[in-house]
């Protein structure tokens, strides 16, 4: 009697993707609907996360093939001296895409991370702007632009690395599209 009540579970279990397999009790209705939508969703997540790796490696590859390729002109002498530079930011450049795309790639990694919640943390917000305002000073020098961070200490909850990160990110911009003699300025505070 319970090998005849669990047989059309099985069959369907088995054949859970053909959707003319009606539930053999109603009762079953609705869980067979949502077992039938979350496989739907595993599926289609699974194809998403193929097609995600299939474009990051050939993203990833364009930079590389570029850096390795300059560097091997430049290794076996091929460049002429006054063109040396000009490669040479070529590379930089490149390297700068490539870090680019792993960032990307690290932080969907995290944000698919159903346990992130659980990485918040209280932090100055003003030390981390400081840290963020120092590191950069030298990249701020280079493009002819002034940075400094004013603020008093800012208690936040937050993920730290992910806000870290937010802060270069703004300020680099801020550097990068700036006038020549510009200047940066952060401030950090609490309003209302």
């Amino acid at each position: 009697l319970t090998r005849s009540i669990i047989r059309p579970i099985e069959e369907m279990t088995l054949n859970i993707d053909d959707y003319s397999i009606a539930p053999a009790y109603k009762e079953l209705g609705p869980f067979v609907h949502m077992i039938r939508a979350q496989h739907a969703d595993i599926l289609k997540g699974a194809k998403m996360r193929q097609d995600f790796t299939a474009n990051v490696s050939h993203e990833l590859k364009t930079p590389l093939t570029a850096i390795s390729g300059y560097a091997e002109l430049m290794e076996n002498n091929m460049v002429a001296p006054d063109e040396i530079s000009t490669f040479s930011a070529k590379i930089r450049q490149n390297a700068e895409r490539l870090l680019s795309l792993i960032n990307d790639i690290i932080r969907l990694s995290e944000l698919d991370n159903v346990e992130e919640k659980n990485l918040f943390e209280t932090f100055d917000l003003n030390e981390l702007a400081r840290q963020c305002v120092e590191n950069l000073k030298m990249y701020a020098h280079k493009h002819d632009v002034a940075i400094v961070c004013i603020g008093v200490p800012t208690s936040v909850n937050a993920n730290k690395d992910m806000i870290s990160e937010l802060l270069e990110n703004l300020c680099n911009n801020a550097i990068r599209y700036n006038n020549k003699n510009g200047n940066v300025v952060v401030e950090v505070g609490a309003r209302e």
